[in-house]
Order: C-alpha cells, then structure tokens, then sequence
C-alpha cells in the first residue's frame, strides 16, 4: 500500500490534497508532479533514469524526455521557494539520471474514533463494590428476561397475575429494543454517497506556470478553450471548463491541464491528460510555442489530444484564422471577453478588432467580435449598436450554405437572428452549431429559443446544462440577460435560490 504523507526536510507532501506544506507556506502541485515526488519520496536515495520514471511515474504514457527534465526543473524550484541557502532536494547524478536526497519520512495517517462507552469490564473495574443487601426470598429470582428496570418492577409482584404482567412488559421492551438496533444496522449499513465520477465527462484546467508571466496566463487560457471546441466537435464526451468546481455530485472523470510557461530554451506549452478515476496519465507532451508558430502548434497539439481520444481522423483546426498574429491575438482575447469586467471586455474587443486588420473577412474573428460586443453591451444595459450590427451583417455575408465553421460562427449567427426576430432561421442555425459542439451558448441559446417557443421547461433545462458546463454566477447572468431578460426564478428556480448578483461573462 503506498504513502499518501511524507515529511521531505521541512515539506510535507500531502498525495490525496495535490498540496506540498511547510510552516505559513501551502503550494498545490499539478498531479505529474505529485505523482513524481511520490515515487521519489518513496525510493529516496536511488538514483532513476529518465526511461524508468516515465515508466513508473507516467506508466509508460507518451511522454518525452523533455517533459520529465522539466517536471524536475519545477519541482525543484517549488522546493526552494526562492530560498538561497535552501538545502538541496533533487540532484542529478551524471549520465546516470536523478535521486532525491533530502531526508525522508513517511507519516502514518491514524483515524481516532471516539467510543460511545468503555466496555463492561472496564466499568466494573472502575465502579467501587458495593454492598450486597438480601433481599426477601420470595422476591429474590426475577423473571426472564430481567433488566434492570423490568427487575425493579417485578420485585413488587405479588401473586402470579402479577408476574406475568411484568413478563409481558418485558418482552415488549425487548421487541422495541430489537426494533430499534435494526433500524440502526439498516441505516448504517446503507451507503452514503456523495460524489460520482462521470466518464463521459472531461474537464479542462489551465496552469498559469511557475514563472507567472500574464502572457502566458492568457495564452493558456485561450488554448484551452479552443481545444474544448475542438474535442466538443469530434467526440462524445461532454466538455467543462474548470475555473470554478462543484462541491459533491458529478464530478468529471477525465482532466486535461493546459500549461504555458517560460523556460530557459524559450516559451512551452505543456498538455497533460488524465483518467481521474485511475489517477493514471494516459498523454503528456510539450510543445515549443511562439507568437510565428501559434498555428502549427495548435493544429499538432489538437491532434494528438484527438488521436488519443480515439479520434485519429478528426482535422482539428478548422474555421481557424490561417495568420499567426490573429491567431494569438483571439488566444488573448478569449482571456478578456470572458472577464466580468467592462475594461477587459473592451481590451478583448481592441485585439479582436486589431485581428480582423489582418484577416477582415475570417468567420470565427467577426463571430468572436460580434460576441463580445453583445456581452459589453448586455453588461451596460445598451441595445445593440450600429456599428455591432453591421459587424453581424459583415459575418452572414461571408458564411457561405453549411460550410465547416467552428460553433461559435453559428451561435453568432443564432444569436443575430433571434434579436432580429427570425426564429425560424435561429433554430437552423442552432442546429448548425450543434453539429460542431455543444458549448455554454450553444445552451443559452437554445434555453432563449425554447422560451420563444413557449416551452419554459425546455428552457430552464438548457440553463441548468449550461451552468453545469461552467458553474459561474457569470454564465447565471448571461442565461438571465442576454437577448432579452428570463425570469430565472420561474425557470430554474434552483439556480435563482443558489446564486447572488453579479456580472456577465460571456463563455
């Protein structure tokens, strides 16, 4: 059975909380990195080659060597903490691999359980002898069964009516008893389940990486949601975004972390795939990435994510602006247009617009630019604007019959017809758009639709899917507002009861 807890110098590493602990100091560790100390700490003092830990760490997953040089690069620092005379946790041993020399210990987790009362022996022992007082022979045997208190009674019978009236309460007195202690046992022994892993759902996590740049923060975020579109599109499982985590229920049973970090040798991005109920990383690669390679990047690393879902013959990448600049320009502002603030809104929309210089004429640029606007306006309270209108016009112009186009182009459109009144149009488009996936808006809209169509059920339904993709009072506001204003109280009367005011956010 392995350790959960070891103490490594002044660290303690907690495997089950994914948490490295010292005094006033607490760091959450990403899995492949608590699942390499964990194998360290437990071999402490033996020195492994790389080939070894991807084995043994990544069960022998598709990882490079890179990947591991890097993990060890991050866990030292971690285990510094930008402490300069820190001793030293992980060396390397020359063209031999790596071991861990810090001192080790693992600690035993013991669960205390209270008892209810001592044991009898025990209460005998503690209780003082007490004189023992003879009673009248005629009330010296008590009748079966006798306790205490049924004793006390039958000692004041007097002829045999009596007795067996005492014996009657007796026995009814044990059946209450046995009564009770099954009801007991019944309910003790009924499982009590608080959370379930759902296998047919992937939740998607980005890492703001150890060096911190904001950078690269949004770059992170960006690639996550665009790979969400991408395996939304290809596959049957169902997609969440993981800024914000359900207590209790369904839980997903897959994750994949999205890292982008600034290393010595340039910028990477990392991608790590885990089945969560083995806890086994089933892919981990990294990627260089620049701002002239941000396509290729893209493309290769939504093909090996869909090749080892099973989707080998999937082509990713599709509606996606051909320019590098605009690409990592919308990367970026998928940062902002999903922040609840109106000066990120606007800095999201100055990149989208700053995109569309290159390519005035990409789908998925004019249907992120038209989204975006139509959250900053929801957000002020404004109608829809001249110039938003036009940028909506500019985009059903270039949407040529049913062409492959990412989701989010026809949820623009979708989103078009419904504030024109074209309902019937909206309900085509929709179901274009659900061909490509179905997202948060993909939901929204689809609740909108079906209050148009007087379908109220159908509509909280598609609220509370939608809040359960991205659990965010943002998503909350944007089922409430966008378009036109739903009485959320009357539709999901639960997501009205559970969340307070706030600002939209577009997903």
């Amino acid at each position: 059975m392995s350790e959960s807890v070891f103490e490594i110098h002044d660290w303690t590493l907690r495997v089950d909380d994914n948490m490295l602990c010292r005094p006033e100091r607490e760091v959450y560790l990403e899995p492949r990195l608590v699942n390499l100390l964990r194998f360290l700490a437990s071999h402490a003092g033996t020195v492994f080659c790389r080939d070894v830990l991807i084995n043994e760490v990544w069960d022998g997953a598709e990882v490079t060597d890179q990947v591991v040089t890097q993990s060890i690069f991050e866990l030292r620092k971690i285990l510094k903490d930008g402490r300069n005379d820190a001793a030293d946790y992980i060396v390397t041993v020359p063209k031999r691999g790596y071991k861990l020399v810090a001192p080790v210990r693992p600690l035993q987790v013991v669960s205390v359980v209270m008892a209810d009362e001592q044991p009898a022996s025990e209460a005998n022992l503690a209780t003082p002898s007490q004189p023992m007082v003879a009673s009248d022979e005629h009330h010296s045997a008590a009748p079966f069964p006798a306790g205490p208190l049924t004793r006390a009674i039958s000692t004041h019978a007097r002829d045999g009516k009596s007795r067996r009236r005492m014996i009657g309460f007796d026995l009814f007195v044990a059946l209450v008893l046995v009564t009770i202690v099954s009801l007991l046992s019944y309910q003790h022994a009924s499982p009590q389940v608080h959370s379930m892993l759902d296998p047919g759902l992937l939740v998607f996590r980005f890492h703001s990486g150890i060096d911190g740049d904001n950078e690269n923060v949004r770059l992170a975020d960006g690639i996550t949601r665009a790979l969400m579109g991408e395996v939304a599109a290809a596959t049957p499982l169902r997609v969440q975004y993981g800024a914000t985590a359900l207590m209790g229920g369904i839980r997903p049973g897959k994750e994949l972390s999205v890292r982008v970090s600034r290393q010595p040798g340039g910028t990477y991005l990392d991608l790590e795939y885990r089945n969560i109920n083995t806890n086994r990383v089933l892919f981990s690669h990294q990627y260089q990435i620049s701002r002239h390679n941000v396509h290729e990047v893209l493309q290769e690393s939504s093909q090996d994510l869909l090749r080892v879902l099973d989707q080998a013959d999937a082509t990713p990448g599709a509606g996606w602006p051909t320019d590098n600049g605009a690409l990592m320009a919308l990367m970026e502002a998928h940062y902002y247009t999903n922040k609840q603030d109106p000066v990120a809104l606007r800095r999201g929309i100055e990149l989208l617009d700053a995109s569309l210089l290159a390519q005035p004429d990409q789908p998925l640029l004019l249907a992120e630019r038209y989204l975006a606007g139509e959250a900053l306006a929801t957000l002020a309270g404004n109608p829809q604007s001249d110039h938003l209108q036009q940028i909506g016009a500019h985009l059903a112009s270039v949407v040529q019959g049913d062409a492959v186009l990412p989701a989010r182009v026809w949820e623009a459109l979708t989103l078009q017809a419904i504030l024109g009144g074209q309902q019937q149009e909206a309900n085509r488009l929709l179901a274009q758009a659900a061909g490509r996936g179905r997202t948060v808006l993909y939901h929204i809209l689809k609740g909108k639709l079906a209050e148009l169509d007087g379908r109220p059920e159908v509509a909280g339904d598609a609220y509370s899917q939608a809040f359960l993709m991205e659990a965010t009072e943002q998503t909350y506001l944007l089922c409430q507002r966008l378009g036109f204003y739903s009485n959320m109280e009357t539709l999901a009367p639960a997501l009205f009861n559970t969340l307070g005011q706030s600002k939209v956010k577009l997903f």
